[in-house]
């Protein structure tokens, strides 16, 4: 508790016994591995990253010729260049300040209709005892940023949206919008070859719970799978192996590779 009492500021008042719905918008991803501590941060934004690593380069390959864009925050809109979304706001990054507040505060008073998932979050925050979604207010550091709030909130309680980062003040800051019905394209499902770079490039740059990141991968990926030990044999066109290593609590990735039929 003490790491987050240092971290993050203030919390907002308890609600009485929060119940998030079972299906529909704000749902909990039914990719997650059986067994995930969803109260565990590192646990969680691990099951997100595979689905919003993929559907965020995906994204920016999309919009990669858009370089103009206009928000509304009273419409809820983004324009980026041809494209058009409706979006919720989940939150803004102060550079001043080195600092994450969440929507839900809502100091610039932004309409209640772009304000739905932020406060979904809040809930399921709450519900399950995942501390980082119940403050209003954190520091900025490599672990608790827009970028990874913005990836486990569209990850794990939507199953269309991903997010998009709006720059503010010469530098100060930046606004995180989730966009909602994001084209479903930005979700199809990775060759083996692709899910082997992806694993590559994300364990190379956060820090995750290798077992719980690739299994949430493959089950977000619909592709089947099996255990032999602490190896996984994932069936692509050509399985991929991941041979995993006991490393303190946690499991780690020792070798990847793909299999030629």
């Amino acid at each position: 508790m003490a790491l987050f009492d240092n971290l993050f500021g203030k919390k907002p008042e308890p609600q009485k016994e929060p119940v998030p719905p079972k299906s529909g918008p704000g749902a909990p991803a039914g990719f997650f591995p059986e067994g995930v501590d969803m109260s565990d941060w590192d646990q969680v934004f691990s099951a997100c990253l595979g689905k919003m690593y993929t559907a965020q380069n995906a994204f920016a390959r999309m919009v990669k010729d858009e370089p103009n864009w206009y928000v509304d925050f009273e419409k809820g809109t983004l324009t980026l260049g041809k494209y058009g979304f409706r979006f919720q706001f989940l939150g803004s990054e102060s550079y001043v300040s080195n600092s994450w507040l969440w929507g839900w505060e809502n100091v610039n008073n932004f309409p209640d209709n772009v304000l739905g998932q932020v406060h979904i979050a809040r809930t399921y925050g709450q519900a399950w005892g995942l501390e980082p979604l119940m403050y209003a207010q954190c520091e900025l550091n490599d672990t608790f940023n827009g970028h990874n709030f913005a990836m486990v909130v569209c990850g794990a309680l939507a199953e269309d949206r991903c997010y998009y980062r709006c720059p503010t003040g010469e530098g100060q800051g930046a606004a995180f919008v989730a966009l909602c019905e994001a084209p479903r394209e930005l979700f199809a499902p990775v060759d083996g070859l692709t899910f082997i770079n992806t694993v590559t490039q994300c364990i190379q740059q956060f820090y995750l719970d290798h077992k719980i990141f690739v299994e949430a991968f493959l089950n977000w990926n619909k592709t089947p799978y099996d255990w032999s030990g602490d190896t996984l044999t994932a069936h692509f066109d050509a399985d991929v192996v991941v041979e995993f290593e006991q490393a303190g609590e946690n499991y780690r990735i020792k070798n990847l590779k793909a299999v030629t039929p």
